[in-house]
């Protein structure tokens, strides 16, 4: 339900776990031992939660901008910010650590590799990341989510 919104988080470098088949029971369990927020749009799971005393975001709606602010809202956050350092892989939320050119040199398509200095790799995966047009496309989306909280 919420898969996008925890890519999104991800990139903004925000720790964002996302089960999509989990049962309720499990996901409060979850936050719990791990200290995380639920961000759901169950009512009933996000009730559930707030009866033990874990932090919940109740998301309405399904624009990306408004599901953001929502989470900035509760959570007091004030702004947002693309920073390659300190993202995260959007598959699999693990840690992302620059890694020398070189290094991914056969990994990576050739024009990539050839238009491209900086290049990230996940810790865990070892997915690798490069700032191309999707992140002309992600920095556009925190510039109007900026606005939006200002």
């Amino acid at each position: 339900m919420l898969g996008n919104l925890a890519r999104k988080m991800r990139l903004l470098g925000y720790d964002s776990r996302y089960e999509s088949s989990a049962e309720d029971s499990d996901l409060i369990k979850m936050g719990e031992k791990q200290r995380r927020v639920i961000v759901t749009k169950d009512e009933n799971l996000s009730k559930s939660a707030e009866k033990i005393g874990l932090a919940t975001v109740l998301i309405r709606g399904n624009d990306e901008v408004e599901q953001i602010v929502q989470i900035a809202t509760k959570l007091g956050l004030s702004s947002f910010a693309i920073d390659s350092n300190s993202s995260r892989c959007v598959d699999c939320n693990g840690k992302l650590e620059a890694i020398d050119k070189i290094r991914v040199m056969n990994k990576v398509p050739s024009g990539i590799y050839e238009r491209q200095e900086k290049f990230w790799v996940c810790r865990d995966c070892k997915k690798i990341y490069w700032e191309g047009t999707h992140f002309e496309k992600l920095q556009e989306f925190v510039d109007k989510l900026n606005q939006r909280l200002k």
